[in-house]
């Protein structure tokens, strides 16, 4: 899950799974002024195989899970860091909230 898009309650696109721990997703929004959002893992509403939602709003996530700190590859798991290891529990799948248009 990690490089995927995370959208909040009032589907404002919040950024992009960048580590994971038993309680906590590290959202990172942006590439030049980042910002670290560690939002609890109950927060999470779902996963609809393309975007996992939250249960709080853009505002909520902003000023109550924002952090300057960049996450610990030895607490959390991070992409290409093989150090963190813990069984994560299953996410809750949820119907798309969108259709994918072919064209």
């Amino acid at each position: 899950m990690v490089n995927q898009s995370v959208h909040s309650a009032d589907d404002v696109d919040i950024g992009d799974i960048d580590a994971l721990s038993q309680d906590f997703i590290v959202i990172k929004r942006g590439y030049l002024n980042e910002h670290y959002y560690y939002v609890p893992i109950t927060r999470g509403e779902g996963w609809d195989s393309n975007v996992l939602w939250l249960s709080v709003t853009e505002d909520e996530v902003k000023t109550n899970y924002e952090r300057k700190i960049v996450p610990d590859p030895s607490r959390y798991y991070i992409k290409d860091y093989p150090l963190y290891s813990t069984q994560f529990s299953e996410l809750r799948l949820i119907p798309p909230k969108y259709k994918i248009q072919k064209t």
